[in-house]
């Protein structure tokens, strides 16, 4: 009933059994769809429903409505059908019709009444006869109970679900599993959520459940929007709504409207999402629904907070509390409850903000639901800290973090992980700055690493358990899959576009429900952040890591070297070194000749941190945009290029770094080189000898974005030649695929554990909004059924050996930026898959000045310098070649991430 999952959690008309025989059933559906036409109309209004004097007629009409989610329709049915059955002396029929009743009218009256109306019926003789009736009132409690305890939901459907087995009602079965889904949510078990949630959908739309799959959309749909996919979330509401339209007898889809305008709010789609609500309110108003009135208000505090007007969003959140409260909705209660908590704290009214959050506390503990425990200690953390409560706020932050941590080990998708540590960041951050401003350094520092990188230092830890073979189930969904992506890339009409974008959403979901099999993931055990002090000893007396940490009002870095470490507070906050970060990112894009950014980031960022001067090797762990800034194209106080200066390189954490150091040690890989180079896109492979280079630095290609938007590719022609010198340079025993050869289907069948490098010089894209789908693009095998695109979700399924992955593409190193957990990308994807370095581009590389970058950096690699000094040589060159002028444009694309400072086995022919 929330504006969040508690929106997952609230009253939706809750759906019937159809007891009745089947030729009663639509006989009676009939005959009322022929005199009242429209059944979501005002049903009541039926001269000969209101005077039927057949109860039983009137139960299988109200059991239709009721199972499509309508309760306004079927409540006055249910109403005329329990007063017959009591004239009739008929007890059974009279509760059924009853229980019927106070369901459709469940908003305006205390869901704690009902439930223990409801459990005093399973207690009645007849009850515990009767299994249908027994069903029917179990199934009542579980929506009934979720507001208040989901543990009480979690007996009620468990046993539900085993009547509905015992009877025969595979449909219940269903529904029955994607509430318990719902259940493993708010128990922190996001892995098993989806699991159920995802089934039951598909269940619901195998055997043509309308309403079943209404539910389950807006579930689903909650479920991405909690984790910040905002996109993929509307999808879900907007195909749940689209689906309740086109069934006239369908209830309105409250839960999809709210999601849709939290999703939209999100977006900054703020006038989008107002009109969203307000239609919706005055649509619950109509109906009586007082629940999701107060859900919707909820959310109208969040479009008038966005718009500045906090006086309002606190009048509308105390007008949903006081609701909430007065029917006891525990669960909207502690949501609105919080929502004020924070809103009174930021105005400074610490007395009031302590109250609310502790009536919401209050509520959410009656709930029990620990999906947002972190959400309720974090915010009580806070308010201990402002009062002056430093070990009371320390023991809160800890127990929240070792929460989110319990719900981490449930989810065996890497980036449903990251996903999951994003929304929830804000614990981490905000215990950092506590400790942090105690001056104790190593907390500061795990705290940091137990949020940053997390679920990369998972998935290292566990990738031999992703399954890499395709089975029978994934097999065809991945030819699916393929097929729509495929048909996605060569149409450009809107219209089909949005059909093969839903139909792709869905396939993905079944894709990775196939490929999750069982709860084995519960079985894993935490990844322990490493210690400081093991950091440290990492570290060459040359190095210093440089963990950032942006916020407002200050700004951190956390530098650590072999000799100590020390926290040193920015001179900004994050607001502001995001705005700097973005308009130097956006001229060097341009090509534009300014530096103004190049110094001002400097000074914020690199002058205020003492250990960046006496360390000739800076390894740079970024947080939010700074992943997406290259450090080296800083220009210090005399406007000189920081890569003049500094060696740099990029690691997620002071973990990662410490894993990818103490890699358990494996023989080397037998062969040099995989490089992959003039993919056959408009040309059919070969354009690199037909076409002639550039004379220019400034090329005319550019390794463009390629995305799902139907957009031509353009050959890459320097790429064969960039390709062929690689493998010169690399030495025997390399294999090269260009042309008509390099497809994704050869390059997946060659031994990839057996390569020491793999080099791919293609287009690529980074989807910042479903980064599973982030891909290099190869050429395309008509035989294989594959698409061409080498994604993230099959990369992290490759077993490599490899020491560096080469992405000579563009925006391979940008991605979804999943707040103090980092980034998911394709570099992400490779480090997991096995390799212990990967270089990357921050932006689209021009195509003659990529391949310059590469024969050099390869040059030095073979002449036995590490990774990270190589490229910074590689650019170096370039800028003695072309003059210092050179726009970082075409030199500063390519970073290196990993372990980069161990020479790589390489030797020049």
């Amino acid at each position: 009933m929330g504006r969040r999952v508690p929106g997952w959690a609230g009253f939706v008309a809750a759906p019937v059994v159809v007891f009745l025989t089947i030729c009663s059933y639509y006989a009676y559906t009939r005959h009322y769809q022929t005199v009242s036409g429209n059944a979501t109309g005002s049903p009541v209004d039926s001269a000969v429903l209101q005077q039927s004097t057949d109860p039983k007629a009137l139960l299988g009409i109200a059991d239709h409505f009721y199972w499509l989610n309508n309760g306004p329709a079927a409540a006055p049915l249910y109403a005329r059908a329990e007063k017959l059955f009591s004239e009739r002396s008929d007890p059974r029929n009279e509760l059924y019709a009853k229980v019927g009743r106070l369901r459709s009218e469940a908003e305006t009256m205390s869901f704690v009444d009902l439930s223990r109306f409801l459990n005093d019926q399973l207690q009645n003789p007849i009850v515990q006869t009767d299994k249908k009736l027994r069903l029917w009132c179990l199934i009542a409690k579980g929506y009934t109970d979720i507001e208040i305890d989901y543990r009480a939901t979690k007996r009620d459907w468990l046993e539900a679900r085993e009547l509905a087995n015992d009877l025969g009602q595979k449909q219940w079965v269903t529904r029955a599993d994607g509430e318990l889904g719902l259940v493993a949510f708010l128990e922190g078990n996001p892995g098993r959520a989806a699991r159920l949630l995802g089934g039951a959908l598909l269940s619901t739309m195998t055997s043509g459940d309308i309403a079943g799959q209404v539910r389950f959309l807006e579930l689903l749909g909650r479920g991405f929007e909690e984790v910040n996919r905002h996109s993929e979330a509307l999808r879900f509401f907007d195909r749940a709504i689209k689906l309740a339209n086109a069934e006239k007898d369908c209830g309105l889809p409250f839960m999809a409207y709210e999601g849709k305008a939290q999703a939209l709010v999100a977006m900054g789609k703020v006038d989008d999402a107002k009109r969203v609500l307000d239609g919706a309110l005055t649509k619950a108003r109509s109906q009586d629904k007082r629940g999701h009135e107060a859900a919707i208000l909820i959310l109208l505090a969040s479009v008038a907070e966005k718009t500045g007007d906090n006086n309002q969003a606190i009048a509308y959140l105390e007008n949903a509390g006081q609701f909430a409260t007065s029917v006891q909705f525990y669960r909207m209660e502690a949501d609105a409850m919080f929502e004020l908590a924070r809103l009174y704290r930021d105005g400074g009214d610490l007395a009031t903000a302590e109250a609310r959050a502790t009536q919401g506390l209050a509520a959410s503990q009656r709930v029990g639901d620990r999906y947002y425990m972190p959400r309720n200690l974090t915010i009580l953390a806070d308010l201990k800290t402002r009062r002056g409560h430093i070990v009371e706020a320390k023991a809160l932050y800890e127990q929240a973090e070792d929460v989110i941590e319990g719900m981490l080990i449930s989810v065996d998708e890497p980036y449903w992980n990251s996903s999951v540590v994003a929304a929830m960041s804000q614990t981490y951050l905000q215990h950092f700055e506590l400790v942090a401003h105690g001056g104790d350094v190593a907390e500061a520092f795990h705290v940091l690493e137990r949020v940053r990188g997390r679920t990369l230092a998972w998935a290292l830890v566990d990738r031999k358990t992703f399954t890499s073979s395709e089975g029978d189930q994934t097999a065809p969904l991945e030819i699916n899959v393929s097929g729509l992506q495929t048909r996605l890339m060569q149409t450009s009409n809107a219209t089909e576009r949005e059909q093969l974008l839903d139909q792709l959403v869905e396939y993905e979901r079944r894709l990775g429900l196939a490929w999750t099999k069982g709860d084995a993931a519960n079985q894993r055990l935490p990844v322990q952040p490493s210690q400081l002090a093991v950091v440290e000893r990492d570290l060459t007396h040359d190095e210093v890591l440089l963990e950032y940490v942006l916020d407002d009002p200050s700004s951190y870095c956390l530098a650590i070297t072999a000799d100590g470490a020390f926290v040193r507070v920015l001179p900004t906050g994050r607001r502001e070194i995001e705005k700097a970060a973005r308009g130097y990112i956006d001229e060097i894009r341009a090509k534009s000749g300014r530096s103004d950014g190049a110094k001002r980031l400097y000074q914020l960022l690199l002058k205020p941190v003492p250990e960046t001067a006496s360390h000739a090797r800076l390894l740079i762990a970024p947080d939010g945009i700074l992943n997406l800034l290259p450090f080296e194209a800083l220009q210090d106080e005399n406007g000189q290029y920081v890569v003049k200066s500094r060696t740099i390189s990029y690691v997620p954490s002071g973990t990662i770094l410490d894993m990818l150091r103490r890699v358990e040690i494996q023989e080397p890989a037998p062969k040099p080189l995989l490089a992959v180079g003039d993919v056959a896109y408009e040309n059919q492979g070969g354009a690199g000898k037909r076409i002639p280079s550039a004379t220019s630095m400034r090329g005319r290609i550019e390794r463009g974005i390629a995305d799902l938007s139907g957009v031509a590719l353009n050959d890459l022609p320097q790429t064969r030649q960039e390709v062929e010198q690689v493998s010169n340079i690399a030495g025997p025993g390399s294999v090269v695929l260009l042309g008509k050869n390099a497809t994704e289907t050869a390059f997946k069948k060659e031994p990839l554990a057996d390569f020491r490098i793999l080099h791919l010089a293609v287009h690529g894209f980074a989807d910042t909004q479903y980064p599973e789908r982030s891909a290099l693009v190869l050429g395309v095998d008509p035989k294989s059924g594959d698409d061409g695109l080498l994604q993230v979700r099959e990369i992290i399924r490759l077993r490599l050996n490899a020491e560096l992955t080469t992405l000579s593409a563009c925006d391979t190193g940008v991605g979804k930026l999943q707040g103090q957990e980092g980034i998911s990308n394709l570099v992400e994807a490779f480090l997991v898959a096995g390799s212990k370095s990967v270089v990357a581009s921050l932006w689209s590389a021009d195509d003659v000045s990529a391949s310059a970058v590469m024969e050099r950096f390869y040059k030095r690699l073979a002449q036995g310098e590490n990774a990270s000094s190589a490229l910074r040589n590689a650019k170096l060159d370039l800028l003695a070649q072309y003059g210092d002028q050179l726009n970082p444009f075409y030199w500063a694309a390519f970073i290196p991430v990993g372990e980069t400072s161990t020479s790589i086995g390489i030797k020049q022919r």
